[in-house]
């Protein structure tokens, strides 16, 4: 786990009317779902503040990272920069669930990181929206070329059950 999202807040515990401003950049791996992912080593850019909120502390920001999807129709790979608002509480004794754990006197932000970009990442992108997808025919891509194949809505599978009418 990197260190770069890890925060002292010794000032916010001691003097609790302190912000303490945060303009952190490191890297987070293992972050994906089925059909986006932050590449492995891309620049998590972390902006925000800490300040003290009865009973923990409070993180207030964004996070900023260059993602990759890939297309659900035509399954061209595409990137693109995802910007997630985040606002999560800390606390010592905190549930997982509800909250972040306090360590000491410090506050490790790569998990809430992570766990905001992740559910942030679309579940079903797409490369731009007039997407054509791929010919149920040949497999040709039908945004690069016109395979002049007819697409009249019907898998070509279930074509002879029309024989039945």
């Amino acid at each position: 786990m990197t260190k770069a999202f890890r925060v002292s807040v010794t000032k916010l515990l001691h003097r609790p009317e302190l912000i303490i401003d945060l303009d952190l950049i490191g890297s987070i791996e293992d972050m994906f779902v089925s059909s986006a992912r932050v590449p492995d080593g891309a620049e998590v850019h972390l902006v925000g503040r800490l300040e003290a909120a009865h009973p923990g502390i409070l993180f207030t920001g964004k996070a900023q990272v260059e993602i990759v999807t890939e297309c659900r129709r035509c399954l061209t790979e595409t990137s693109e920069e995802l910007q997630v608002e985040i606002r999560e509480l800390f606390l010592e004794d905190g549930d997982e669930e509800e909250s972040y754990p306090l360590e000491g006197e410090f506050v490790d932000l790569t998990e809430m990181a992570r766990d905001s970009i992740v559910l942030s990442l679309p579940a079903a992108p797409l490369c731009r929206p007039d997407c054509k997808g791929i010919c149920q025919y040949c497999g040709g891509n039908r945004n690069e070329v016109d395979c002049h194949h007819d697409d009249d809505g019907i898998d070509p599978r279930f074509k002879v059950l029309d024989r039945l009418k």
